[in-house]
């Protein structure tokens, strides 16, 4: 430490022992007022009960089966529930304290100060959770608490057991609504098999497998139309060669404008009208006597190959629709199996429910059990009267500390000739202080006298935060017979 701030420091000192009484005065009269206004504030009392949220064994049991709320799910909504407007008044109700009310005003405001007062704290690890409520009164402030966990037990395990009672009945409604819709599904997949048995029943490679034996037939029936008109022609008197190439090209032509040119039967056609060219024909003669029966053989063989092309036509017409029959079948038993799926997902449900709503009702899935009810508070929570008589002896040391510093400034003196070197103001000779012994002594009693009645004020002022700290309703007794 400097020279500067020892000096500083000892011109304090003096300064308090100077004036000592004003610092005393002030100190004690600071350190009063802190005693006078702990005492003064009304006493707020907290109570305070913990309820355990019990998961039961049959949780464990049922996993998979039953379906129940989580830990953290009636944690959630556990603030916003036990803070709401209808579960205040409900346990206003119970306490006979809604009838104190003027009007719908003063009740609002009673449950918007009942909410700023109760305390919800939670411990999801432990599975806890606190209520706590502050008021004046400890017997109001215990029996609160109390009823408010009683109430919130009470409506949670009643919500539970409604929602589980029409969880169960939506999801029987749905079952029959689905059983419903599956028996129509099947109605209409019996009805569509019924109205199209033959195409269902039908084999598509056989089917082919018949189109192109038919088709064989029918070149055989148009190769002997052929022969016959050839021989009506010869029997008319025409060149066989031309009227059997004529007909070979007519046959070609009706084919092309069945087949494409790769067919089979196309191309034995050509190679035939290509082999009877090379070979330049032959034959002639009239046979004008079996001229009717050829034509009757002709037209015969015309209905014949009619009747065969309607069966390939019938036959392909047939083939064309079985792909389109199949997809609309698929179509109804997908419809038929997707509400099945669904039908049977409600029904594994509807299981659950069931468990679920048993489980409710005998409330054996989670029970809230209270560990620790709420009690009649001893020991005010407010005001802090320890830390406020201690403020008051710290604040009452600082505050006449600096009121003695501030009357030292506004003096204006000087108080020592280093204050008036730093002003370079010659000091030509210091006149001591004439000592008066009569009147020191006198003063010095005084001063002794003061000093022991300020400490012993003093230490009444500490035996009372002593006993604040240890408990002891003395001072309270005291102060209770004028405030």
């Amino acid at each position: 430490m400097n020279s500067a701030s020892l000096g500083s420091f000892e011109h304090y000192l003096r300064l308090v022992a100077l004036r000592k009484r004003l610092f005393v005065t002030v100190a004690l009269a600071v350190m009063t007022l802190a005693v006078v206004v702990s005492y003064s504030l009304p006493k707020v009392y907290e109570a305070r009960s913990t309820v355990f949220i019990e998961q039961s064994v049959i949780n464990d049991l049922v996993r998979g089966i039953a379906v129940t709320p989580s830990m953290e799910a009636k944690i959630k909504v556990l603030s916003v529930s036990m803070l709401s407007r209808t579960m205040l008044l409900k346990v206003l109700r119970l306490l006979d304290k809604d009838v104190a009310f003027q009007n719908d005003a003063d009740r609002e405001d009673y449950i918007k100060d009942l909410r700023s007062r109760i305390g919800i704290t939670l411990d999801e690890k432990r599975g806890v959770f606190f209520i706590s409520f502050r008021d004046q009164d400890p017997a109001y402030a215990r029996d609160l608490v109390n009823t408010l966990t009683q109430a919130y037990i009470e409506q949670s395990t009643s919500s539970k057991r409604e929602e589980s009672l029409e969880a169960t009945k939506f999801l029987g409604e749905q079952i029959k609504t689905f059983k419903r819709r599956i028996d129509e599904a099947q109605a209409n997949i019996d009805k569509y098999k019924a109205d199209h048995m033959q195409l269902l029943s039908v084999d598509e490679g056989l089917l082919r497998h018949e189109i192109d034996q038919a088709e064989n037939e029918l070149d055989s029936i148009r190769l002997q139309q052929m022969k016959l008109e050839a021989q009506v022609n010869i029997a008319q008197g025409r060149s066989p060669k031309q009227q059997r190439l004529a007909q070979m090209q007519n046959q070609l032509s009706a084919m092309l404008s069945t087949y494409t040119e790769d067919h089979p039967s196309v191309i034995r056609l050509r190679n035939e009208i290509a082999a009877y060219k090379k070979s330049g024909g032959g034959g002639g003669g009239g046979g004008g006597d079996d001229l009717p029966l050829l034509r009757v053989q002709i037209e015969a063989n015309k209905q014949l190959e009619a009747k065969q092309q309607a069966i390939i036509d019938k036959d392909r017409e047939m083939l064309h629709e079985i792909p389109q029959t199949r997809t609309e079948l698929n179509d109804l038993l997908s419809k038929k199996e997707n509400e099945s799926v669904i039908y049977n997902q409600l029904v594994s449900r509807y299981g659950q429910s069931e468990v679920s709503k048993q489980m409710e009702i005998e409330n054996k899935a989670a029970t809230f059990r209270i560990l620790d009810p709420a009690i009649t508070p001893k020991i005010p929570v407010s005001p802090k009267r320890l830390q406020i008589i201690l403020g008051g002896v710290g604040g009452g040391l600082a505050l006449a500390f600096g009121l003695l510093v501030l009357l030292d400034k506004l003096k204006g003196s000087v108080n020592a000739t280093d204050e008036l070197k730093r002003l370079k103001i010659k000091v030509l000779a210091i006149i001591p202080a004439m000592p008066k012994p009569e009147e020191e002594a006198r003063q010095r009693r005084a001063d002794r006298r003061f000093l022991v009645a300020a400490g012993a004020y003093f230490s009444v002022v500490v035996g009372i935060a002593v006993m604040e700290a240890l408990h002891v309703p003395l001072m309270e007794k005291v102060m209770g017979r004028f405030f």
